[in-house]
């Protein structure tokens, strides 16, 4: 059964970690074997023992607990060479440990492994390079739960702008790593990373993974288009082809253009276009587009009807028949559709 990959810590973090391992290790058998001598030797109760170990590997100067023989003594002055520079070693790589910010780092991969057990209904965006940034952007700018999945962990902790973000290191096409990413409790899955060759099989990987997966596949050669389909991709794409299509169109239709243009453009005009499940709108006992609370709403623009098996109808009229599981596609103002929902 496949494993989940752990993010590896960077370089730095990693010799720190070592490093407080091997000064703490070194200090608790120094306080077991201090302990132990004394009480052996001297034959102190364990309390005094320890407390004579103590007094001793910090320097503090209180003075013997107890006369001490000439072995106890010998004993003393072991503890006190081998013991003053490791517990100070060990400070002191305790505190570049936190200055660091390692406590935080930790912190933050508990909550990470923490969250990717439990996320469900999420998009997984394999590749983060330029198109996955922008996925990723508008993915979170809409509130969709998002994984990133990357080869390169170092990019994925140094996003500034991404703080927060729950992502995988590791290759996309490992079942174990998509594993770790969620694929069998996601809702959708975009392939877009550096090879048409790796979205192929990642796209298989994934099918193969969760069969209900809505798959988005990239393609920068557009011969590839069809080999994604064929290995299980919902809808595929051709960045080259999609800016050319976008062009093509603006100096056609500019006005058209720019209509779509704001309607899915967030943050600068007030007017987007949305898709909501009509279950989350249809009155009580309807059973007609009439009977959903979008039907006659001032502000809102109902363009289609999308059915569960990806016909549409358009125009819909009021006396179209719904279903629960169909989905209406509308525009209009920022906002008001929400309250409607």
């Amino acid at each position: 059964m496949p494993t989940e990959p752990q993010n590896p810590l960077p370089n730095s973090d990693q010799a720190l970690v070592r490093t407080v391992k091997a000064a703490a290790l070194v200090a608790a058998l120094l306080l077991g074997g201090g302990t132990l001598g004394y009480h052996l030797l001297e034959g102190w109760p364990l309390f005094d023992a320890f407390y004579m170990t103590v007094i001793t590997l910090s320097t503090v100067g209180y003075g013997e607990v107890r006369p001490l023989s000439m072995q106890g003594r010998m004993l003393s002055i072991l503890l006190i060479l081998g013991g003053v520079g490791t517990l100070g070693y060990a400070l002191g790589a305790t505190t570049e440990f936190f200055a660091h910010g390692g406590w935080e780092a930790a912190r933050r991969r508990r909550w990470m492994k923490h969250s990717l057990a439990t996320i469900k209904n999420h998009t997984i965006v394999c590749g983060y390079g330029r198109l996955g940034r922008a996925v990723v952007a508008v993915l979170r700018q809409n509130g969709h739960p998002v994984v990133v999945v990357d080869r390169d962990p170092i990019a994925l902790d140094k996003a500034p702008e991404d703080d927060g973000l729950l992502h995988v290191a590791g290759n996309a096409q490992d079942d174990d790593v998509l594993i770790a990413a969620g694929v069998t409790r996601a809702r959708a899955l975009v392939a877009a990373v550096d090879s048409d060759a790796a979205n192929v099989f990642l796209t298989l990987s994934a099918r193969e993974l969760n069969p209900d997966i809505l798959l988005y596949g990239k393609a920068d050669d557009p011969k590839s288009l069809q080999k994604l389909e064929r290995a299980g991709a919902n809808h595929v794409f051709s960045p080259a082809a999609v800016a050319g299509h976008r062009v093509g169109w603006q100096i056609v239709q500019p006005d058209v253009t720019d209509l779509l243009d704001i309607a899915t453009r967030r943050g600068e005009y007030e007017l987007k276009i949305e898709e909501l499940r009509v279950g989350d709108l249809l009155q009580s006992g309807g059973t007609t587009l009439r009977d959903t609370k979008l039907w006659g709403a001032p502000e809102v623009l109902i363009v289609a009807v999308k059915h569960p098996d990806g016909s549409v109808e358009f125009p819909p009229s009021a006396e179209m028949r719904v279903t629960r599981e169909d989905r209406i596609v509308v525009l209009g103002r920022s906002g008001s559709t929400a309250k409607l929902r």
